[in-house]
């Protein structure tokens, strides 16, 4: 699974090169939006603040190719992983608005080791 991220700057749009996979697209306000089976030839788009992952079928590989709509550096926000807002904002702020403690805020955000690409369960 490619962590699910946000493209601040621009809408993606996405052809599927090879296998099958999902498009899973959430609202801004975190209810799901899409949760699609695509394959081969298969194009999608996610509008720019949606956040979304593409996760591989179980039974061989899912590639795609993305585009994007800007030509100005659009540095996709990933929402887990090392690299993730959640390392990011970790601070007293963060602690307060989930009304958790810094060891608890701590864990979670230290939970996933993998920056982008997750390994299946």
């Amino acid at each position: 699974m490619m962590a699910p991220h946000v493209n601040p700057m621009a809408i993606e749009y996405g052809v599927v090169l090879k296998g099958t996979g999902r498009i899973q697209i959430v609202y801004p306000n975190g209810t799901l939006a899409v949760n699609a089976r695509v394959r081969q030839g298969d194009v999608f788009w996610v509008p720019r603040y949606f956040p979304f992952c593409q996760i591989a079928s179980t039974n061989g590989p899912f590639e795609f190719f993305g585009i994007t709509t800007s030509a100005r550096k659009n540095h996709p926000q990933f929402l887990v992983g090392r690299n993730s807002l959640m390392h990011s904002l970790r601070g007293p702020e963060l602690e307060a608005a989930y009304g958790i403690g810094e060891r608890r805020l701590k864990r979670i955000a230290n939970a996933q080791h993998e920056q982008i690409i997750l390994p299946s369960s």
